[in-house]
């Protein structure tokens, strides 16, 4: 008796693994196809949108833009057809994507097939080519209810690749509340396993035949609740399925505004509208990751046109105070030229806090021509501090204009050139300047030019009292001097 149960079982397990094989006929890789133009501008748009609060948005899209991105997706047959059915979300802008099936004994590609239709909720269909044999699978026909045994079959990611999934579990809600922004009429949650990467694949029942057929459509995973798997159900999909007799009868949105608008132009426009806009936009639902740089844009035309605003406030060529800079350090090179031979050299390491604070450490060379005994001579020494700077980027075009005003404080041995006697020297500086910051292709850097004005106020025990050095005070043989001249600024700010 025990060996006939265990004869069953073995037979069970060879079915459900022969009909899991036979799965592998319907169910199917589905990879984006973009130009790298696309991918560029959703690159450009990540950054931008990550800087305005639109993190999800922004991560949304700098998945699109790597190379490999792919979902799941099951064979389905309408109107004679057979297409694809998958997440609008795997998709996203494409207009064709490869379908790719991982047999056991072969791998089958097909390549640029077109993205038939798109629906309000979050599914797609790719049409597959006449030629294609791969076994449509038939929608479930009877009720959902709790506790049903369900399985489901996706590639979710494995070491960065597609790798094929079967699991097991039930229905544990067959109608999820779900808000209205979902626009599924039907969420049913279940406790398959499912992971990134199994979005698109099928929600599947076996029938009384051992045929499976389409529950619904995997598309979110609860990653803050154990077991829990959210698939739109068959409701939706039989209704998206008919919606294939007119293809394209739902289009993504025209993104030919945003194509003709960089990302920090867009950011732009994005920070002169209202504070509680801004809120908004950031907090609105999205069904594709550009909805809310394309609301964005629509917002200010609304303001532009019925508001009266003046539509200068929102050309990305108008000067303007940059308010979202990010943490840089910088390299500095200076050079002081105060009217005559007494000169200084300098370097200061430091960092810009948001791009409005400066501060670090400075290290100078300090030379002024002097008279010691009615004769010339260079004095001479290096000059180790700190400082701390203040400046307002503002943005003109591609570039930042900064004025600035610069605070260092240093002291360091001073030589008497004559006599070779050390003496110390305290220096304190104020620049006041003019930086220009030029961003480099990468935009991860900035190269830094300047102009500035530099009033110089020298104590040192040696006499250096010779124009334009100029003595203003001496006492117990420590003399206050005042330079002053112009310099010049080169840089780098990463």
């Amino acid at each position: 008796m025990k060996r006939f149960y265990s004869l069953a079982a073995m037979l069970l397990l060879v079915l459900f693994s022969a009909s899991a094989q036979g799965l592998r006929h319907s169910v199917c890789i589905v990879s984006p196809e973009f130009a790298d133009s696309e991918r560029a501008m959703m690159a450009d748009y990540s950054l931008y949108m990550a800087r305005a609060g639109m993190r999800s948005a922004s991560q949304a899209l700098t998945a699109y833009k790597n190379e490999g991105t792919f979902g799941s997706g099951v064979v389905v047959e309408q109107g004679g057809k057979k297409y694809v059915l998958t997440n609008l979300h795997v998709i996203g802008y494409a207009e064709k994507a490869t379908i790719t099936f991982q047999l056991h004994e072969k791998t089958l590609r097909y390549e640029h097939c077109e993205v038939a239709n798109i629906g309000e909720t979050d599914l797609a269909a790719v049409a597959l080519p006449a030629e294609c044999e791969m076994i449509a699978l038939p929608l479930y026909a009877g009720e959902i209810d709790e506790d049903l045994s369900i399985v489901a079959a996706g590639f979710p990611g494995l070491a960065g690749k597609p790798s094929w999934q079967l699991t097991r579990g039930s229905i544990s809600n067959a109608r999820v509340d779900v808000d209205a922004r979902e626009r599924a009429s039907r969420i049913i949650q279940h406790t398959a396993s499912i992971d990134p990467g199994s979005s698109g694949g099928p929600l599947l029942l076996k029938n009384a035949e051992g045929k499976y057929e389409i529950l619904g459509i995997n598309t979110w995973k609860a990653f803050y609740r154990e077991g829990v798997g959210l698939a739109i159900g068959k409701e939706d999909v039989q209704a998206f399925l008919t919606t294939l007799a007119s293809p394209k009868a739902a289009t993504h949105p025209e993104l030919e505004p945003l194509q003709n608008l960089s990302g920090e132009d867009w950011l732009f426009v994005f920070r002169h509208l209202p504070d509680s806009v801004q809120k908004d936009l950031r907090e609105t639902d999205w069904h594709l990751p550009f909805d809310p740089a394309l609301r964005t844009l629509a917002v200010r035309d609304s303001l532009v046109e019925y508001k009266g605003k003046s539509a200068k406030k929102y050309e990305a060529s108008a000067p303007h105070v940059v308010t979202d800079l990010d943490n840089m350090n910088h390299i500095l090179l200076l050079y002081d030229n105060y009217l005559g031979l007494n000169q200084l050299v300098g370097i200061q390491i430091g960092h810009d806090w948001l791009g409005y604070i400066s501060t670090g450490v400075q290290i100078a060379a300090l030379m002024a021509e002097a008279v010691n005994s009615g004769t010339q001579a260079l004095n001479a020494g290096p000059m180790f501090g700190v400082y701390l700077g203040a400046q307002v980027p503002i943005q003109i075009g591609k570039f930042i204009l900064a004025p600035r005003i610069n605070q260092s404080a240093s002291a360091g041995p001073f030589f008497n050139g004559d006599a070779f006697n050390t003496k110390v020297a305290i220096a304190t500086d104020t620049r006041i300047g003019l930086d220009w910051r030029i961003p480099s292709k990468s935009k991860s850097s900035e190269f830094v030019i300047g102009l500035h004005y530099d009033m110089n106020w020298l104590w040192n025990s040696g006499t250096l009292a010779i124009q334009p050095l100029k003595t203003i005070t001496g006492r117990v043989n420590l003399n206050q001097y005042l330079q002053h001249g112009v310099g010049l600024t080169l840089g780098l700010a990463w």
